[in-house]
């Protein structure tokens, strides 16, 4: 991730790969005047990601739209975004975030909530962002598929 002010990018620069058996280790440097080191210290490890539901391969339901999909898990942190899933329909969406708000078990399995409810996503909440379809997922037109270098489960 490269950022200046509240301005920034976090995409893997396919000119940098790890080499066979370097240490592969990420680090978060701050440049600035009187910086709380506690406070960025704390917010940093308040980010921090416990590990995902869902692995590559379970079937899950999507919000998207006006209603819940069926789909099956075809990549894990895909873009930032913590599931890709391929819908029945063959389209492909995100999962913005790892809770049952936007991906959860199927309906008809065990453990499923049985309430039918959809939680309507930040993106339903109007202005400019409603419009589009941020759950829709996107391939770079000259992104490679499967780079080495970058964490999958399957």
């Amino acid at each position: 991730f490269q950022g200046v002010h509240m301005l920034f990018s976090g995409e893997f620069d396919s000119r940098f790969r790890w080499k066979p058996g370097e240490v592969r280790e990420c680090r978060l440097v701050f440049i600035g005047r009187n910086l709380d080191r506690a406070a960025l210290e704390k917010g940093v490890m308040d980010c921090k990601v416990g590990p995902l539901r869902f692995k590559v391969g379970d079937e899950v339901e999507a919000n998207c739209d006006e209603s819940w999909a069926l789909g099956k898990v075809v990549k894990v942190w895909d873009k930032g975004n913590p599931y890709r899933i391929k819908l029945q329909n063959g389209e492909e969406v995100w999962g913005p975030v790892d809770t049952d708000e936007f991906v959860r078990k199927p309906s008809g399995s065990d453990d499923a909530s049985n309430s039918r409810k959809r939680s309507s996503p930040w993106w339903d909440e109007g202005g400019e962002g409603a419009k589009r379809r941020p759950w829709q997922a996107q391939d770079e037109p000259t992104a490679a598929k499967d780079e080495p270098g970058q964490a999958q489960e399957g």
